[in-house]
């Protein structure tokens, strides 16, 4: 879809940001030898967007509606062997996702070669219910399938390395398989001193099946896995490993910005990286399965994870989306992702869905009952949630509630009545009545703007746990001590963590007056709008005011972070809006506007603030929890440097300065990794920045840069945190936003990568990659 034109009359507009919709084909050639006419041949399809159709030399082999579902294609009936074959995967997507879905193929690919007599392409699963401090039962079950025609009596080896990649346990069994016949091996295995999985302390243990047929080994499957124990009741809240958790929250959309739907380990990494260390925990996949790479990912790096199924069911959102397919094809897609998810110790929560229109209508409620029901008989290890809005639930209710809240004046009433409205339908004892079946079918009650709820809940439903399963941005100051004050309460998840293509412009900052603000349909953005302009991080990974602010909150920085609101916008207010934050900026560099008045505000944790411009003081503010956190000033413009200096008990603390930057006179490239793999895993990331004669990047100018790689390498994307891009999405140029832009290149081959960037007036730069030839994934 990234090749394709963006226009203001394209695809279903802001929605899908403005990309049009339309069909995909993709065709593989491959030789298949005559020898592998003795073995089973399986395709692994990840994810292919959307309505997927698989063809073998012409046949149709498989059919899967849902995008975000892995698949499995036996391809031996189709096969020619000795012959050259062919694949092809026809797809689309028109109009059936209220984001960008992306087109066509965007997780890997696998061909799995097993013989006759074989372990399942699934994997063998590996859970520990039961923990003590000494000694964990490690449960193993492992299924395998015989294709032969005759019986087969085979040994099964399992085996347990620790984090050190020492053999910690083993044992091995005879099992008798019919011919035609599957057999699955149930069985408990001892780790002694067990290294327990947390999001301190991501200790993955690595559990390996070997088959061995008439002494020779026949399959193999290996898969890591985390030993950990996860307990939630109304009482202590979430527990990990009997220690309570509170859920830092992310939600986040599927998509990797300038790659767009493709799920790249390294992006996928990366992401999560960043993710945590802006002082997040835990994400929650909105609205679909999160892929295996992320997931290999959150394991890796202790970052727990709610993955969400579906976000419609047989009511529709869209004009073509699941909800067409959902009767038919639901419980083979939630099969697909429990058992994707089942060895991951991130995976703590499987949402059933989200803002479900059936979750307020109790004729519907079956549907969330059999899907509840369904993962725990797939997984009774793990918790359900079912992520409601009861906006959504209760539309039938709706004109009345705004009509009791006074909304019904017009346009500018609604929107800015409309958190209050929602709050008041949280509140309301029949909307409670409305949702309580649907809440009853799962074990934590995901709240979407519903903290209204809190305090509530152990009068009116003291066995419910509940969860802030999507959050407005604005409240996360007063919402972050209620839930760290309330045990049923178990986490926070913020919308979003990462910038996200599509719902284009709803976090914009919108002024009161303008003519958008008059629109109904003002929630979107105009186009050019490319990105929600949501998330605390940009689509490129660079830091938001917004995330720091949410890093105070959470008590995970003490060093004071300086905002500012831009001059040209002083004494101009905005139009209340839950996805955006307040259009302010992390820098003092505002060349047009010096000796205007500008409102500042310093975010921090201490009892009270000092700023001073260029060292004149313009006193000391109250902050801390009792004020928001915020502490704010007025100034006039002048360059030079804004120093914020936090008092605790009274007593100079921390500090932190913004300086103003000169011209711009250069180009400063930085890869985030000066070493990478040849392999279709991995990525480098560079970032190449405005910078004037002291190495500062000057956010107030633009330049368009270009960037050419040589060597072992491809330019897979050229992007900038703009959520208002205006250019194509796949080129070799790309003009600076807040100074920079973020290269991503992808290694072809061993060697040494050069990435050179170069823009008028400035010298060109480079920056030297090299890339290894070892073949072993990243993740």
């Amino acid at each position: 879809m990234l090749t394709l034109p963006r226009a203001h009359d394209a695809g279903d507009g802001a929605a899908n940001g403005f990309f049009p919709g339309g069909d995909a084909d993709y065709e593989k050639r491959f030789d298949v030898p005559l020898e592998w006419a003795d073995h089973r041949i399986t395709l692994e399809f990840e994810g292919v967007y959307r309505d997927a159709r698989v063809f073998i030399n012409n046949a149709l082999a498989a059919h899967r509606p849902y995008g975000y579902s892995r698949f499995f294609v036996a391809a031996d009936p189709y096969l020619r062997y000795g012959e050259t074959n062919v694949i092809r995967v026809e797809c689309s997507a028109t109009e059936d996702t209220r984001w960008y879905s992306g087109l066509g193929i965007h997780r890997p690919v696998t061909l799995h070669r097993g013989e006759l007599i074989h372990l399942t392409v699934e994997g063998p699963r590996f859970a520990t219910p039961d923990i003590e401090d000494d000694l964990a039962a490690v449960h193993v079950d492992a299924t395998v399938h015989n294709e032969s025609t005759r019986t087969a009596h085979l040994d099964v080896r399992i085996e347990i390395l620790d984090p050190d990649g020492d053999l910690v346990a083993e044992e091995t069994m005879p099992l008798t398989v019919f011919a035609g016949e599957r057999a699955t091996v149930h069985r408990r295995v001892f780790v002694r001193d067990p290294k327990l999985w947390s999001p301190e302390h991501p200790d993955l243990y690595l559990g390996r099946v070997w088959l061995i047929h008439n002494d020779r080994v026949v399959d193999h499957s290996k898969d890591h896995f985390g030993i950990r124990r996860i307990q939630i009741d109304p009482a202590h809240g979430l527990r990990i490993n009997g220690q309570p958790v509170k859920l830092r929250g992310a939600c986040v959309h599927h998509d990797n910005g300038p790659l767009g739907a493709a799920a790249i380990t390294r992006a996928e990494q990366r992401r999560v990286e960043l993710l945590r260390a802006a002082g997040f925990n835990a994400l929650r996949s909105a609205h679909q399965p999160m892929s295996k790479a992320m997931l290999r990912a959150c394991d890796r790096l202790g970052m727990l994870v709610m993955d969400e199924a579906f976000d419609s069911w047989t009511v529709r959102k869209t004009r073509f989306d699941y909800s067409r397919d959902f009767p038919t094809w639901w419980r083979a897609d939630i099969e697909s992702m429990v058992t994707k998810d089942y060895n991951h110790p991130s995976v703590i929560l499987y949402s059933i869905g989200n803002e479900i229109f059936e979750t307020g209508n109790r004729l519907s409620a079956r549907w969330g009952r059999e899907l509840a029901a369904t993962v725990k008989t797939l997984d009774p290890h793990r918790f359900t949630v079912n992520a409601i809005n009861v906006l959504v639930s209760s539309l039938d209710q709706i004109a009345a509630a705004m009509s009791a809240a006074g909304a019904c004046g017009g346009v500018n009433d609604m929107l800015g009545s409309m958190e209050e409205m929602v709050a008041m339908l949280w509140r309301s004892e029949d909307t409670a009545a409305l949702t309580a079946e649907a809440f009853a079918q799962v074990d934590v009650a995901g709240y979407n703007y519903g903290d209204a709820r809190y305090d509530l809940d152990p009068t009116q439903f003291p066995n419910r746990v509940c969860v802030g399963s999507e959050t407005a941005r604005q409240d996360i100051a007063a919402r972050w001590q209620q839930t760290a004050r309330l045990p049923h309460v178990i986490g926070d998840f913020c919308w979003t963590g990462w910038d996200y293509l599509g719902e284009a412009g709803i976090g914009r900052v919108r002024e009161p007056g303008s003519a958008v603000e008059m629109s109904l349909d003002s929630a979107l953005g105009d186009y050019p709008h490319l990105t929600s302009e949501t998330g605390d991080l940009d689509m490129t990974g660079t830091r938001r005011p917004a995330s720091y602010f949410r890093e105070i909150v959470f008590g995970l920085r003490t060093e004071p972070y300086i905002s500012v609101h831009p001059p040209q916008r002083f004494g101009i207010g905005a139009v209340p809006n839950a996805f955006a934050w307040d259009g302010s900026e992390g820098h003092w560099t505002w060349p047009a506007d010096e000796g205007k008045p500008v409102r500042i505000d310093v975010y921090s944790d201490a009892e009270q603030v000092e700023l001073r411009v260029n060292q004149q003081s313009l006193g000391r503010r109250s902050a801390g929890p009792e004020h928001g956190y915020i502490a704010t000033f007025e100034a006039t413009y002048a360059p030079g440097v804004l120093t914020a200096t936090a008092y605790r008990d009274g007593v100079e603390a921390e500090t932190t300065e913004l300086h103003t930057a000169a011209r711009v006179a250069d180009l400063r490239l930085t890869a985030e990794s000066t070493t990478a793999t040849a392999n279709d895993n991995d990525l480098v990331h560079v970032r190449i920045a405005l910078v004037d004669q002291y190495g500062r990047t000057n956010p107030a100018e633009t330049r368009t840069v270009r960037v050419d790689i040589e060597g072992p390498g491809v330019l897979a994307g050229l992007g900038s945190g703009d959520p208002r891009l205006d250019e194509p999405m796949l080129t070799t140029t790309r003009t600076t936003y807040a100074g920079t832009i973020l290269a991503i290149v992808r290694p072809t081959g061993a060697g040494i990568l050069t990435v050179r960037a170069g823009a008028d007036d400035l010298e060109p730069r480079t920056v030297t990659i090299d890339v290894r030839g070892d073949q072993q994934p990243v993740c």
